[in-house]
């Protein structure tokens, strides 16, 4: 009996092997913003990243090249263009993490047969902009935007390691598009006399 069980078994892991497809490559690129530049009238901008990664789980950003803090830089780099002759904007970065977390799956047979989901992974980039410019009168203007973005990509317990690497990419990518909606948002409602 033990034997035709553990033949079963076999046979079984055999068949879900065959059925598997070849896994997609790995996501090759870098994280890009699109639209219509935001020029403010400044003379430089900056970026001070205040996030300390651990380096270790449940965060996993320090294991990729692209992370909420370098999409960061990007959207500073490309997305805003200073257009003064004074004045300074910084983009302060508070929290930039990639963290993994372990979900519940079922067990039994419908959990040994079934591919179930049992990864989840969250990316945050909560981030702020001030502007500072100086002030005919004397003294210094100050304007702030502030906004924490999210994002959340599911595995499943067959994922390889390029599908992995695409899940944190795909992550990324959303998490990029979130931060450009919310920060570009927030800039225009509260930024409107700088912005030109």
């Amino acid at each position: 009996m033990k034997f035709v069980a553990r033949a079963f078994i076999a046979v079984s892991l055999l068949a879900v092997a065959a059925c598997a497809d070849t896994p997609p490559p790995a996501p090759k690129g870098d994280i890009g913003f699109t639209g219509t530049p935001i020029r403010l009238d400044v003379e430089t901008t900056a970026i001070d990243n205040h996030y300390v990664p651990s380096g270790k789980a449940p965060n996993i950003e320090q294991l990729h090249t692209v992370t909420p803090s370098t999409v960061a830089e990007r959207w500073l780099q490309t997305r805003v263009v200073p257009i003064g002759t004074e004045g300074q904007a910084i983009l302060n970065v508070y929290d930039a993490r990639v963290v993994e977390e372990k979900l519940k799956t079922k067990g039994g047979l419908t959990g040994f047969f079934g591919d179930q989901v049992d990864t989840k992974i969250t990316g945050t980039l909560r981030a702020e902009l001030t502007v500072m410019q100086p002030k005919k009168t004397g003294g210094v203007a100050v304007y702030k935007a502030g906004v924490t973005a999210k994002s959340e990509q599911t595995l499943l317990q067959s994922a390889t390691l390029n599908e992995r690497d695409k899940a944190y990419f795909d992550l990324t990518k959303k998490l990029s598009q979130e931060f450009d909606r919310l920060m570009s948002a927030e800039i225009q409602r509260g930024m409107a006399s700088v912005i030109r």
